[in-house]
């Protein structure tokens, strides 16, 4: 594992809340310096209300995950999006990955750093290219 790497929003999702994936993802973020996108808020945030919305989650449950996935965040460096975008277009463009996607690409790039993912689609669309690597 790295030492260095940048996590993408499912792997911070997988730490605290309970997936296939939850011990690999807690051990990846565990074994490197984790670095982030602000991005990150808004979809772990949105996979959250997804659990209890329509996968019968408890809400204090949730919360509590969802607390903890942004404790975590915080204690990452975290990348402006902003900062990332006109790179990210131009990697979503290449590679055919959504945009959401590529801002975790760019910031790769940027960091020169893998990242790290549980998003098959995404890390299919980019191996050939960039430093993804498949949890």
């Amino acid at each position: 594992m790295a030492d260095r790497a940048v996590l993408d929003s499912g792997v911070i999702f997988a730490i605290y809340f309970e997936e296939d994936a939850s011990e690999w993802a807690a051990k990846a973020a565990g074994g490197c310096s984790a670095i982030t996108l602000d991005l990150a808020v808004a979809e772990v945030g949105n996979a959250a209300w997804k659990s209890v919305a329509f996968f019968q989650e408890r809400d204090d449950v949730a919360s509590l995950s969802f607390s903890k996935c942004l404790q975590f965040i915080d204690s990452c460096q975290v990348i402006r999006s902003a900062h990332l975008a006109a790179q990210a277009f131009e990697i979503s463009l290449e590679t055919k990955a959504t945009f959401y996607d590529s801002l975790f690409l760019a910031a790769s790039e940027q960091e020169k750093v893998p990242l790290i993912t549980l998003d098959r689609k995404m890390y299919q669309l980019a191996k050939a290219k960039y430093n993804v690597q498949m949890l």
